[in-house]
């Protein structure tokens, strides 16, 4: 059975009250309320029971008349823990006479303070929660929300904050927190969906281009994940390679437009001259049509025939002409088609090299920096660690010597291939050049990254490079380096080739850190 919900319990309370004609007190809602929702009833509290042994207490000292004042106090505001003090205070009575007596005498342990109010080193703590609590609000948020905040804030940090004062405070504090929570889960789907909204348009836009549809469905099942922050990242950096590359696509499309513009142009030109043409030797023929019929002997005909042969012969010229112009204007409309296949190409291969090394599907020199900047970034902001190695594969000249160039290059894969399968999902390897990779470690200190870079080289010796029938072990050298707090990009690139540098001149195959 579906459970009901708090109005549908409510409604149903207040039907059976009317029903059974009770007077709508608190006392009697509370009893039906919880009738309905099947809770079991809350004994009322003993106001008559604790006033008569309020009653009864001891006031002759001052002591006594402070706890019974509390005692007192704890009734009114229904609070059993005060009154579980203030049967303590009553017990430890003669702890509290010993610790007022003067100096010098004999002291026992003070009895425990009662809390009316909170402790100062807990009040600056809530307060600081609260700060915290504020930033991750919208700007724009209810500014109720951050009048409430200031006002609680202040409270807890001006006096000594009552507790009772404190607890109804905290109350409308979270209950109005919880629509801001909620305003902003909704934020978030909204923008979640014009960002899906924007991403269907373009691909169906661009339904003719593969790269944008692909593009597309990687990036709206990307939203679909949970969006940390590494996330809203890769989703950014897809989103703005697929704007870039409407962006081109657009770009492309106005300067196809305008060859196809001057081409019709021309065809019109030549086509409109063609007919002109026509209908001069067309008028031509028709005069020398007419000479010819008042032609008086063989001498009159034939230079009528002489001028319409010359005609023919020049009408035909220019058809010649014009049909090699046409034949031209087909050629170099073929060749622009051609060219922009050419282009598509070349741009969607610029598309995939652009992050990425085409030998080893590793970072590039761009990808790597962009990663680097990320994770720099991030580190700033979480105050973790980040680890960054240099690697250099050893004895590559030897096999290109004993093998060949391509033999090299599978090594260089074969690194990669390992890599990928030894480190973990967010360890990002990167070559910058033929015999360097880089290796990205975030929130790794500089002796988990020597752990993990022995780890690889572990694998590499169990799954040895095969190469014409022989097994390779390859070996690399290595400078591993941990960021310092706010060090550039460039300083953390240097001080790992450094590191490097220091590892081969110690003889190769092995690795250093500072």
């Amino acid at each position: 059975m579906a459970e009901r919900s708090v109005p549908d319990i409510a409604r149903e309370t207040l039907k059976l009250l009317a029903s059974r004609r009770l007077p709508p007190t608190p006392e009697n809602y509370q009893l039906v309320y919880e009738e309905v929702a099947g809770h079991l009833p809350k004994a009322p509290f003993p106001h008559k029971a604790l006033r008569q042994i309020f009653g009864v207490l001891p006031t002759q000292s001052a002591v006594q008349k402070r706890i019974a004042l509390h005692f007192n106090q704890a009734i009114n505001d229904q609070n059993w823990h005060g009154i579980q003090q203030a049967i303590l205070a009553y017990a430890h009575m003669d702890e509290v006479k010993n610790a007022l007596q003067p100096a010098g005498e004999a002291q026992t342990p003070a009895m425990p303070q009662m809390l009316d109010v909170l402790p100062p080193e807990l009040a600056e703590q809530l307060a600081r929660v609260l700060d915290h609590i504020l930033p991750m609000l919208a700007e724009e948020a209810d500014q109720r929300m951050h009048d409430l905040t200031d006002q609680l804030v202040n409270f807890l940090r001006v006096s000594p904050p009552p507790l009772q004062d404190l607890l109804h405070m905290l109350q409308n504090y979270a209950y109005r927190l919880s629509f801001a929570t909620e305003d902003q889960a909704q934020r978030r789907m909204a923008i979640q969906g014009m960002l899906q909204t924007a991403v269907t348009h373009t691909a169906e836009l661009n339904q003719q281009d593969a790269t944008i549809q692909t593009q597309s469905r990687q990036l709206l099942a990307a939203m679909q994940k949970p969006w940390t922050l590494r996330h809203l990242d890769q989703l950014q950096q897809q989103l703005q390679t697929l704007l870039l590359r409407e962006l081109d696509l657009h770009d492309k499309a106005l300067e196809v437009q305008e060859h196809i513009k001057a081409l019709l142009s021309e065809t019109l030109q030549r086509l409109a001259a063609l007919s002109e043409n026509s209908s001069s030797h067309s008028s031509h023929i028709e005069q020398c049509a007419s000479k010819l019929e008042q032609a008086q002997g063989l001498a009159g005909m034939a230079s009528v025939l002489e001028e319409l042969v010359g005609s023919a012969r020049a009408m035909a010229s220019e058809n010649r002409i014009a049909h090699a112009a046409l034949q031209d204007l087909r050629e170099r409309s073929e060749e622009e088609q051609r060219s922009i296949e050419a282009l598509q190409k070349a741009l969607d291969s610029a598309e995939e090299l652009a992050r990425h090394d085409p030998l080893t599907q590793a970072l590039n020199a761009k990808g790597l920096e962009e990663a680097l900047e990320r994770e720099l970034a991030r580190t700033q902001r979480h105050h973790g660690p980040l680890s960054l190695a240099s690697i250099a594969l050893e004895g590559l000249q030897a096999l290109a010597v004993e093998q060949s160039m391509g033999a090299v290059e599978q090594a260089q894969r074969h690194l990669a291939v390992v890599a990928r399968s030894v480190l973990r999902p967010q360890d990002q390897l990167a070559r910058d050049q033929p015999n360097h990779f880089f290796l990205l470690l975030p929130s790794t200190t500089v002796e988990d990254a020597r752990l993990a870079l022995e780890r690889l080289q572990q694998e590499l010796n169990q799954r040895p490079l095969l190469c014409e029938d022989e097994k390779i072990s390859l070996q690399f050298s290595a400078g591993v380096v941990q960021a310092w707090p706010m060090e550039s990009r460039l300083d953390l690139l240097n001080r790992a080739d450094q590191n490097l540098q220091d590892a081969r001149m110690a003889g190769g195959s092995r690795m250093a850190q500072h």
